[in-house]
């Protein structure tokens, strides 16, 4: 099926209704280029729900051969897809829930394109702090918002973004249009977060990640099967 298809019929689930366009994805890969022009040391990256791939593209266009990057994909067919595009080395699609993901060391550099306003604010609470606890001290976040919908409906992200942003970019090249945001995550010692309970670490029971997360997670056993095919 075309990926546009697949967007159409599940917006529910991909919070869109189509992929992010190519300005966006360029946009947000902005500090990744500048990261890898003056950082020696190699980069681990990490992407949440890369969808079809354009951000994928852009990020690896960024990345230098000892740079590593781990994509985290819910959608079993988007997982075949970016299996099948970007076979390089050092680039890992893990097929899985971001709430019972655990890697094995932090990250320089998380994207996201998760569809938050698709989401209840309890459960956008939970990704925020669990992607807090896969970056690095002074890591950044890079990850965007559709203009059309109200602006954060959870208070923990609008805190965030309060607190850690450092760029704010409104891209009109994409549908719907977006606006992007980039955070610098610093060391919880020096944060300015008020009662909002930020923990770097966590830990989230299974039986709660898949009711809130939606079908796809509740399907999981099966489709794991598949996905080595």
């Amino acid at each position: 099926m075309n990926p546009i298809l697949y967007f159409l019929r599940d917006i529910r689930k991909t919070g869109a209704v189509a992929p992010s366009s190519r300005y966006l994805a360029n946009d947000m890969v902005r500090f990744l280029r500048k990261k890898t022009a003056c950082n020696a040391a190699p980069l681990r990256i990490l992407e949440l729900g890369p969808g079809t791939g354009t951000l994928t593209k852009a990020i690896c266009s960024a990345m230098r051969p000892e740079d590593r990057l781990d994509m985290v994909e819910i959608n079993p067919h988007f997982c075949r897809m970016l299996r099948r595009k970007f076979k390089q080395p050092g680039i890992r699609v893990i097929y899985g829930d971001l709430l019972e993901f655990d890697p094995d060391a932090p990250y320089d550099y998380v994207f996201s394109s998760i569809p938050y306003e698709s989401i209840p604010e309890s459960v956008t609470s939970l990704m925020w702090k669990k992607k807090l606890s896969l970056c690095k001290p002074n890591g950044l976040i890079s990850y965007y918002k559709y203009v059309n919908f109200n602006f954060f409906r959870c208070k923990f992200e609008k805190e965030l973004v309060r607190d850690y942003c450092i760029d704010k970019t409104l891209v009109f090249r994409n549908l719907p249009p977006a606006q992007l945001f980039t955070l610098r995550v610093r060391q919880p010692e020096t944060s300015n977060m008020h009662g909002s309970g930020m923990e770097f670490k966590m830990n989230v029971p299974k039986k709660a990640v898949i009711k809130r997360v939606g079908k796809n997670s509740a399907k999981s056993s099966n489709s794991k099967a598949a996905l080595s095919a």
